[in-house]
């Protein structure tokens, strides 16, 4: 009868096994039942209170249903984790913005679910008994994030919404067919993975590969424009658009690649045109343990400098969880990625040598290799050079590929920006980058924003 109760946190009772009726607690709105893990049930009074905001079910090991029969009108935040029994779940609200689920045993869910408007996030992670996906989620028009991962009986992705920043399919071992992501034309994708998804049949693949290359060059008209600043998911911040696939070679779209670990690239344009660099590398999958720190974390290092030049310069990229030890002899793996772009001493080098009224054609070197960590995360000297890198590619951005990249996007995509969306880059950004780059490409003008 607590008719004022608004916060309930029973997290770590292990022995509660059931609730009772909360039909009178009609103010809670925020109820945690994290570690109750001999809870059995839910009462069903609990998923009828108007006013509930937050559920948070985490490690409620033997809780085999969440069902309601009530369309919720102020749940915004569900977590369903770690509750390795559950297979029955039935929960709607219209204002649900994000929900979790990790290692439950559902195969599916419900039509109601997938009808808010405000869902921004999806995760549902290592659901390995999930089978199939609501068709109607292309209408989910404020997601931005969907990770999928682990879910290894899924095999199909539907249409997602433009919307959509973050796609991550990673360890679907039986996902074969995704929708078409060249017809969902959108600027705000910058981060797609599909690592060990090896039954991906190549209609899919291929239509990867193709919207990677407007995907990637899309993710650097977002950092150009000044967006990157005012994307709000968590760890993805800035400049930073990756695309994982299986698959064993460089994109073609990529004119400087080879198939070793090492490339020299000619830059064939004015050092003040240049905006940075778009990488991509095979990654073998026969990468021994030790490779991997605690956290299943792997490091590309890539060190680079100018040709006749003794001075080499390094920067990271670092995967979490790539290409497991379990799955290490599975494929191998494309990566393509933009980063925070080099840092300025590659800029300022390139700038001391050029000549001030023509091309340069100086030549950059790259390498490419799989860093060792010890237990506390620092690199290990190896004697002798594994190379587990299959092969590379270099793509040079320049102001004139950025005007192209417009071109491109007015001429057969008209262009369509997203309105509603705070983060989105508008038509203005465009045109005042488009203009700035024209002027960039006729003389030389301050060549990178400021950070």
């Amino acid at each position: 009868d607590f008719v004022n109760l608004t916060k309930l946190d029973l997290s770590g009772c292990i022995k509660l096994v059931e609730l009772p009726d909360f039909s009178k607690a009609t103010k809670l709105k925020s109820l945690n039942l994290w570690d109750c893990e001999n809870l059995c049930q839910l009462h069903p009074s609990i998923l009828s209170i108007q006013t509930l905001e937050e559920l948070q079910l985490y490690g409620c090991e033997k809780l085999k249903s969440v069902k309601g029969n009530t369309y919720l009108k102020s749940l915004k935040r569900l977590e369903v984790r770690l509750c390795l029994s559950l297979e029955e779940f039935s929960v709607s609200s219209e204002k649900l913005t994000t929900s979790y689920f990790s290692f439950s045993r559902i195969k599916s869910l419900p039509y109601e679910f997938c009808c808010s408007t405000y869902l921004v996030s999806l995760c549902l992670w290592h659901c390995r008994e999930l089978i199939e996906l609501p068709y109607h989620m292309k209408t989910l028009s404020s997601l931005l994030s969907l990770d999928v991962s682990g879910c290894c009986s899924l095999r199909s992705i539907p249409e997602l919404p433009p919307s959509i920043e973050v796609l991550l399919a990673n360890e679907c071992t039986s996902l074969e067919r995704i929708f078409s992501l060249m017809a969902v034309f959108s600027l705000n994708r910058s981060r797609i993975s599909f690592e060990n998804c090896v039954k991906l049949e190549e209609e899919s693949l291929n239509d990867i590969m193709e919207d990677a290359h407007l995907t990637i060059l899309k993710n650097v008209l977002y950092w150009l424009t000044g967006q990157y600043q005012m994307i709000n998911y968590y760890e993805y911040r800035r400049m930073d658009g990756r695309i994982c696939y299986p698959g064993y070679k460089v994109p073609k779209w990529f004119g400087c690649q080879t198939t070793e670990a090492s490339i020299t690239i000619e830059l064939d344009q004015p050092y003040y045109q240049l905006l940075g660099f778009i990488f991509s590398c095979v990654v073998s999958q026969n990468i021994p343990p030790p490779y991997f720190n605690k956290l299943g974390t792997l490091n590309i290092r890539c060190e680079y400098g100018h040709v006749g030049d003794d001075v080499k310069h390094t920067f990271l990229i670092t995967r979490l969880n790539f290409v497991p030890e379990r799955r290490r002899n599975s494929e191998d793996h494309v990566i393509i990625w933009t980063y925070q772009f080099p840092d300025e001493d590659m800029f300022r080098e390139i700038e001391m040598c050029d000549d001030d009224d023509s091309t340069s054609n100086q030549k950059m070197s790259f390498r490419f290799s799989v860093d060792r960590s010890d237990e506390y995360g620092k690199r290990v000297e190896e004697r002798k050079k594994l190379v587990f890198i299959k092969g590379c590619g270099i793509l040079p951005i320049y102001a004139s590929t950025v005007v192209d990249v417009i071109q491109k996007l007015e001429l057969e995509f008209k262009l369509q920006l997203n309105p509603h969306r705070h983060n989105s880059i508008t038509r203005q950004s465009i045109d005042a980058l488009k203009s700035k780059m024209i002027r960039k490409i006729k003389g030389k003008s301050h060549r990178l924003p400021k950070k």
